[in-house]
């Protein structure tokens, strides 16, 4: 019986976010409706850097295209920047101390917007010996819905532009999928803020290729205003017609826009996704049949057949009909009853078309066989740079791990990474950090004893 031996390593930039900075509650972005014209509005900032610090604060127009920002708009009629003054616009502040600050607005009466809009830009500095040691920039964004002035809400999408990363890889998204970008107008009086759906579908399938979720500040289209906002799918589109139509409700006004982009699409290949990433079998579940989905990435249709590196595994059934943009389900059983060896045996699930079309699985499943007994072992090193720190993870065991990386107690990867045996990981922190801080957290796949690696 051959084992399916990986060994190979990548490079992954770790994004940290830090331990220490300044606190801005009850918010980082403020929607204020109000009625009044003169009034005072109060939020906190609190010291989190573990020496004392230097708050200033200034006040600036705020006005984004989805691609770049502007902080000085003197001739923008919606911005409040020349009615809104901060009562203390600079203050000290020691460790953990936390300070309120108020905001103070005397707009006139005959405001041309249904909502105005500005931000603030806070300055934090911490200083040791008379050198500044840190400095962070923070900008808080104000949205004042003036509720007695009627909205008038009129929004379009005015282009829709389509790459296929297939053909034209992007370092951010990757090789496959598609990234849309939308044009959006807005020629109301009020902030287009919206929560809802986005909805893309095909004409020539009749089909609706997937909808995705809007609900955040990614897309704000300000008063008399265009925005680019693009969106990442993981599918390709087909040539003809694609319909991109949006959805939902914005200041409490259900809005519907849509559009349509006619494509040419040439792309040969079926893109397909399987998941979990792991099947794992061991002595305990050796008679269980486990589930794997495929789902089709592209505009195909096919006929795939199934199978491992070894044949000792049941995939029923043996044949599957995908359908664009759909999923199926693959059962799988051991056919192996003998765990008694050592470590993982690692078998790669494989797909074929039938019409012998190329097929690119973008997330490669794995039957595992777990023996009775493994050896889970970790190796982790730093090398530092005068401007960034990188950890090298390599797994010396026998079995696949998964791991955490905590700095100074606190975690720094959303979810645990996976490493296969022999493999190497490269963590790119984007700073130096203190190896003496640094420990890794990891434990056999599936398993739920936990090791700590601090030998650095």
């Amino acid at each position: 019986m051959r084992k399916l031996i990986l060994v190979f390593s990548f490079y992954v930039v770790l994004l940290i976010t830090s331990g220490f900075s300044l606190e801005i509650s009850p918010s980082l972005i403020y929607q204020i409706d109000t009625a009044k014209y003169q009034f005072t509005y109060e939020f906190y900032v609190k010291n989190d850097i573990p020496i004392d610090s230097r708050i200033t604060i200034e006040i600036i127009d705020f006005i984004t295209d989805g691609r770049s920002y502007s902080f000085d708009d003197p001739d923008y009629k919606y911005s409040l920047k020349k009615y809104v003054r901060v009562a203390d616009a600079s203050l000290n502040l020691s460790v953990n101390e936390q300070k309120p600050i108020k905001v103070v607005f005397d707009v006139p009466q005959n405001f041309p917007g249904a909502v105005g809009i500005f931000a603030l830009k806070i300055t934090q500095e911490s200083s040791s010996s008379g050198k500044v040691q840190l400095r962070l920039n923070y900008i808080v964004p104000f949205f004042v819905r003036f509720t007695n002035v009627p909205v008038y809400q009129s929004v379009a999408i005015r282009n829709i532009s389509v790459k296929d990363l297939l053909n034209e890889p992007d370092e951010k998204y990757g090789d496959y999928g598609s990234l849309i970008t939308l044009e959006i107008e807005n020629t109301g009086n009020i902030a287009f803020i919206p929560k809802g759906n986005m909805q893309i579908s095909s004409k020539v399938l009749r089909t609706i290729i997937t909808e995705v979720p809007i609900d955040s500040f990614d897309l704000v289209v300000f008063p008399e205003r265009r925005t680019f906002y693009s969106v990442y799918i993981p599918y390709s589109l087909p040539s003809g017609s694609i319909d991109v139509l949006l959805t939902g409700k914005s200041y409490g006004q259900e809005f519907s826009i849509s559009a349509s982009k006619e494509l040419n699409t040439s792309n040969p290949l079926l893109i397909i996704q399987s998941q979990p990433m792991i099947i794992l079998f061991t002595e305990g579940t050796k008679n269980t049949t486990q589930s794997l989905v495929l789902k089709n990435l592209s505009f195909y249709k096919e006929t795939l057949q199934s199978s491992t590196t070894e044949n000792i595994f049941s995939l029923l059934p043996k044949k599957v009909t995908l359908y664009p943009y759909r999923d199926v389900s693959i059962n799988i059983k051991s056919d192996i009853k003998d765990f008694n060896f050592t470590g993982d045996k690692i078998y790669l699930v494989e797909f074929s078309a039938e019409s012998g079309r190329n097929t690119y699985n973008v997330s490669p499943s794995y039957v595992v066989l777990r023996g009775k007994v493994i050896n889970p072992s970790l190796n982790a090193t730093v090398s530092s740079s005068q401007a960034s720190s990188v950890l090298i993870v390599q797994n010396t065991g026998d079995c696949i791990l998964e791991f955490n990386v905590v700095y100074n107690n606190q975690m720094l990867n959303e979810k645990p990474l996976v490493i296969f045996p022999n493999q190497v990981i490269n963590l790119d922190f984007g700073r130096v950090v203190r190896a003496n801080l640094l420990k890794i957290e990891y434990s056999a796949y599936g398993d739920q004893k936990k090791y700590i690696y601090d030998g650095f």
